[in-house]
C-alpha cells in the first residue's frame, strides 16, 4: 500500500476539504484522504481543527497562506516570551508594554487597526469573498444569537447654527472634543439591542448630582477624551456582555471590527469574530444605516428641545443627562425591520427572509427626514440637512496612535465641568422630591393639555399613561412596605 507524503496545504485547500466533507454527509477520513491525495493523519488533523480553520479563513484575506499549525497565543503570552528573549540578549531595559504589543501585532499582521471613517479604498473582491465565507461562521447560531457591536462619536448638543464650527472635525483633542461622547451600540439580527454604553470625559458630570447612575437606561464610563479604550471594551465584553449570556445560558456570536481597542479574547459564552480590515463600511450592519438612524432619532429630540426653548423665549443648557435619556430613547425607536435589513445587506442571510429588503416600508426614512428638515429650518434655514447630519461622521472614537498604554487618561482627574454646565441641573428647577410630587406634576400637565387644542392626540394619552405608571409604582412600593412589616411582625412572634 502506497504511503502518501504529508503536503503543505494552503488555507484554500483546507477549506475545500472541509467543504467537501460537509456537503457529502461528513464522509470518513479514509475517503477524504483518497479524494484529495493526502495522508489520513493530516486529514484527521484538519478535521479536528474545523472550527479554527473556518475562523482563520473568515478573518484572513490571503487564501494561499500556508497553515502548518494553528497556534494559540494571547497578548500576555507574547509579552512574556518577549521579556524572556530580551533577557537572553541582555536587553535589560526592554519593557513589553501594551504599546509595544500593539505595534508587534500590526507589524506581523496579527491584528488590524481600522482606519477612521474607512478612508482607505475598499477591495470589492475582498468584500464579496468575506460575504461568501460568512455563512460558515454563522451557520450554527440562531438569528437572535448573532450580534454586531461598534462605537460611534456623537456631538451630543451641537445645533444647526453651530454647524460650520464643527464641520470636518475629527475631535482628537481641543475645545471641540468637549462637545462629544462615544456611544457603543450592540444589536442582533432580529433587532434586539443591548444597553448602550456611553463614554464621557467626566467621571461624574454635575447633571448627575444626587442621581443613582445605576438606574440610568444606559451603561457609562469615562476618560478625559471620551474615547473607547482596550480596558473599557474588555470590561464591557467580560463583565457585561459575556456575563449576561452566561446568566441567560446562551452561546452567541459577536462580530466586531479590528479597531485597536477591540481585544482578542477567549470568552465563555461569546465567540468573537473580527471583520477583515478596512471593510466595515460595506460588511458591518451597524454601518449600513443603523448608526445613521440612531443619530437622526437622537438629533430629532435635540432639535425639538431647541425649538421648544425658542417658543418659550428662554433656553437651558443641554447636558450629559439629557444625552443619556436621548441616547436610550433613540435606540428604542429603531425598528427591528431596519436592523434586519442592514444585516441582510451585509450577507447575514442565515434563516433571514431574503425578500425582506423589498417588503420594508421605504417611506419611513422620508418621514423622519421631513420632520428633521422642518425642525432645522425653524432654527437656521441656511443650513443644509446633510451637512448637519454628517458633522460627526469622521470623529475619532479611539486613540489612533497608541504608545505605551491602551488607556492614556483613564486614571487622570476628570476635567472641570464649570464652563460646560454653569447652572444647577435642570432636574432641581421644579423641586420634585417624591413620587407623589411627580404624580401631581403629571396630573397638572394632563389637565392643561385637556384645556387646549393640540395637534397630536397621543400627548394626552402619554400623560395619562405616565400618571398610571407612577401610580402603579407608588402602589407597588406600598404593598412591599406592608409585606415587609408583616414579615417582621411574624418573625418577632
Amino acid at each position: 500500500m502506497t504511503t502518501l507524503k504529508r503536503k503543505r496545504l494552503s488555507l484554500r485547500e483546507k477549506i475545500d476539504i472541509l467543504d467537501y466533507r460537509k456537503n457529502n454527509g461528513n464522509v470518513g477520513i479514509r475517503a477524504l484522504a483518497e479524494k484529495f491525495q493526502v495522508g489520513k493523519t493530516q486529514i484527521a488533523d484538519i478535521v479536528s481543527k474545523t472550527e479554527e480553520i473556518y475562523k482563520v479563513w473568515v478573518e484572513n484575506g490571503n487564501e494561499e497562506r500556508k497553515l502548518t499549525k494553528l497556534r494559540k497565543f494571547t497578548g500576555p503570552t507574547i509579552q512574556e516570551k518577549a521579556k524572556q528573549l530580551a533577557e537572553v540578549h541582555g536587553l535589560n531595559d526592554f519593557k513589553a508594554s501594551n504599546g509595544w504589543l500593539e505595534k508587534f501585532r500590526k507589524k506581523h499582521n496579527i491584528s488590524f487597526k481600522s482606519i477612521c471613517g474607512e478612508a482607505s479604498a475598499v477591495d470589492r473582491i475582498a468584500v464579496d469573498d468575506w460575504k461568501k465565507k460568512l455563512p460558515n461562521i454563522i451557520d450554527k447560531y440562531e438569528k437572535r444569537d448573532i450580534f454586531n457591536a461598534d462605537e460611534t462619536g456623537l456631538f451630543f448638543r451641537v445645533l444647526p447654527n453651530k454647524t460650520m464650527a464643527f464641520k470636518n472635525e475629527t475631535c482628537s483633542g481641543g475645545k471641540v472634543s468637549k462637545e462629544r461622547l462615544t456611544v457603543l451600540l450592540c444589536c442582533n439580527i432580529i433587532g434586539e439591542f443591548e444597553r448602550p454604553l456611553i463614554i464621557d470625559k467626566a467621571k461624574r458630570p454635575r447633571a448627575f448630582k444626587k442621581l443613582d447612575v445605576n438606574k440610568f437606561p444606559v451603561d457609562g464610563c469615562w476618560n478625559k477624551k471620551a474615547w473607547m479604550t482596550t480596558q473599557i471594551m474588555t470590561d464591557w465584553l467580560i463583565k457585561k456582555f459575556d456575563k449576561q449570556m452566561i446568566k441567560s445560558q446562551r452561546k452567541v456570536l459577536l462580530v466586531v471590527d479590528n479597531a485597536a481597542p477591540h481585544p482578542h479574547l477567549k470568552l465563555q459564552n461569546v465567540e468573537l469574530v473580527f471583520f477583515p480590515p478596512n471593510m466595515t463600511s460595506h460588511c458591518q450592519p451597524l454601518d449600513q444605516g443603523i448608526i445613521q438612524q440612531f443619530k437622526k432619532l437622537y438629533r430629532k429630540q435635540l432639535l425639538q428641545k431647541a425649538v421648544a426653548d425658542l417658543d418659550a423665549g428662554e433656553s437651558s443648557a443641554i447636558n450629559v443627562l439629557d444625552a443619556v435619556y436621548w441616547v436610550a430613547s433613540a435606540q428604542a425607536q429603531i425598528k427591528p425591520e431596519t436592523v434586519k435589513k442592514c444585516f441582510l445587506r451585509c450577507g447575514f442571510s442565515h434563516q433571514v427572509d431574503e425578500q425582506l429588503e423589498q417588503t420594508i416600508d421605504t417611506g419611513e426614512q422620508s418621514v423622519i427626514d421631513g420632520e428633521l428638515l422642518a425642525l432645522i429650518t425653524l432654527i437656521d434655514s441656511s443650513v443644509e440637512v446633510e451637512t448637519y447630519f454628517e458633522l460627526d461622521k469622521i470623529i475619532s472614537t479611539h486613540d489612533t496612535n497608541l504608545t505605551g498604554t491602551d488607556d492614556p487618561d483613564e486614571h487622570d482627574e476628570p476635567e472641570n465641568e464649570e464652563e460646560d454646565e454653569p447652572a444647577e441641573a435642570e432636574t432641581s428647577k421644579y423641586q420634585i422630591t417624591s413620587l407623589q410630587d411627580a404624580l401631581s406634576a403629571v396630573k397638572s400637565v394632563s389637565h392643561f393639555i385637556s384645556s387646549i387644542e393640540v395637534k397630536s392626540n397621543s400627548i394626552f394619552t402619554s400623560a395619562v399613561t405616565l400618571a398610571n405608571d407612577i401610580t402603579n409604582e407608588i402602589v407597588q412600593r406600598r404593598c412591599n412596605y406592608k409585606k415587609t412589616k408583616l414579615t417582621d411582625f411574624f418573625k418577632q412572634k
